[in-house]
């Protein structure tokens, strides 16, 4: 029995991942950014009054404005996350972005403001940048959005 136990190690590890990794929720993403846009986005959950997220075909559909900033009142979901870039024009043509040369620094962050407790205030952002290493360089980290302090 001695001999056998290294034998079933490799697949139990394998079945634990496999368990821990089915436990969190898919994302499939699409974002539809406007043709030629350069420069940062962000997407700010749980914000009353705005649009939630579109779903097609089980995929949500993030369509991002002129300005960059897409404010919706869909929660953020989190988990492992499939995303598809791409630019659309004003007929809603779209041309898939290449995400490993124009797509950077995508990251997803609570608030900024810290109450006296120390319980992080503010909704959820979501940012990325669009465009080239060069212009991501030239282009300031985004701030965030100072109306959304508390």
């Amino acid at each position: 029995m001695k001999t056998l136990l290294p034998l079933f190690i490799p697949l139990i590890l394998l079945a634990l991942i496999l368990v821990a990794c089915s436990s969190n929720k898919s994302n499939l993403n699409t974002y539809l950014i406007p043709e030629n846009y350069v420069g940062w986005v962000q997407i700010i959950y749980n914000q009353e009054g705005f649009d939630p997220i579109k779903q097609v075909n089980g995929k949500n559909i993030y369509t991002i404005p002129e300005s960059g900033i897409l404010k919706t009142s869909t929660p953020v979901e989190y988990g492992v996350s499939f995303d598809e870039f791409y630019y659309y024009d004003g007929q809603n043509r779209q041309q898939k972005i290449d995400v490993d040369q124009m797509i950077h620094g995508h990251h997803i962050g609570d608030g900024e403001s810290v109450n006296s407790s120390g319980k992080i205030e503010g909704p959820t952002v979501q940012e990325f940048f669009v465009g080239t290493e060069t212009e991501l360089q030239n282009t300031p980290d985004p701030e965030y959005p100072v109306e959304l302090m508390k």
